[in-house]
């Protein structure tokens, strides 16, 4: 059966994981009446990804390296329907969470799910088998269901609202760069306005792939976005990442008094330590 919502997504390299979320979306007790897919890379083979239980509309951000805000707004406002549901690419969804998340939308709400983690990328989308060897991130606080919670539980792994939601609270901010804090940025902006954060009971799959922990490959970006959040809210957003980075000599110690600024870059040899297989 479909329904009158869109999904939401962004992808630049991932392209396994993408048609992976397809299929889980194909396989939903309700369909969406679309797919949104924003690349941040040029066209290429997988950008013709179809499906036949729904239409699938490719757009493009390939301007910059990393146009993350640039593209989640992209994908927003070039949904055709009143509410859209967000999902990180890596996402494998069960048959009645989309169902159960638009359902819960109503206007002033954000809705979210609760999150389990992969240690593989699956070669199938059986969400049942899948689950049952999903591992809980133990560092994430256990939080109330199906009532207002802070949005320091926000997470765009996945997320709804109505787009009017969305357009009201001016999208995600685009002076954000590339990788982290905007997704910060976007939770103070709906708190600012008012709006209330729901989690639901569904725990939506995450996909595994390689990361750099911290993210110390981002060094730049994330300290240059910090910098933006906290002249604009007067507070530094991601600060375990920030001691971390200050614990290793790429930024100064003192930055909360001294100001945020890259000391020195990460060498590859670092970055590559920093690599883990912790899906978390």
């Amino acid at each position: 059966m479909t329904q009158s919502f869109s999904v939401v997504t962004i992808v630049k390299g991932r392209t396994r994981q993408l048609r992976n979320l397809i299929r889980s979306l194909e396989h939903s007790n309700v369909l969406p009446a679309e797919v949104v897919v924003v690349w941040m890379a040029s066209p290429c083979e997988d950008s013709l990804i179809t499906s036949q239980h729904f239409p699938i509309h490719h757009k493009f951000v390939a301007h910059d390296t990393l146009p993350i805000p640039k593209a989640r707004n992209k994908g927003f406002l070039g949904a055709h329907y009143d509410k859209a549901v967000y999902l990180d690419v890596d996402c494998i969804c069960s048959a009645d969470m989309l169902e159960h998340i638009v359902q819960s939308v109503i206007p002033g709400r954000v809705v979210t799910t609760q999150i389990k983690y992969l240690e593989v990328l699956p070669e199938h989308v059986d969400y049942k088998t899948l689950a049952k060897d999903a591992i809980d991130c133990p560092y994430t606080p256990e939080q109330p269901l199906n009532q207002p919670i802070s949005f320091r539980a926000f997470h765009t792994t996945s997320f709804a609202l109505y787009i009017n939601d969305f357009e009201n609270v001016g999208g995600f901010d685009e002076s954000y760069c590339g990788f982290g804090v905007g997704d910060v940025d976007f939770a103070a902006r709906c708190e600012a306005k008012g709006m209330h954060l729901f989690m639901l009971p569904d725990k939506i799959l995450r996909q595994f792939h390689p990361r750099v922990d911290p993210p110390i490959n981002h060094l730049s970006d994330i300290v240059n976005n910090a910098e933006i959040f906290k002249r604009k809210w007067g507070q530094y957003p991601v600060k375990h990442w920030l001691t971390e980075f200050a614990k290793e000599g790429f930024i100064y110690e003192e930055y909360p008094t001294r100001g945020l600024r890259v000391r020195r870059l990460p060498t590859q040899d670092e970055i590559h330590a920093h690599m883990t297989t912790r899906p978390y």
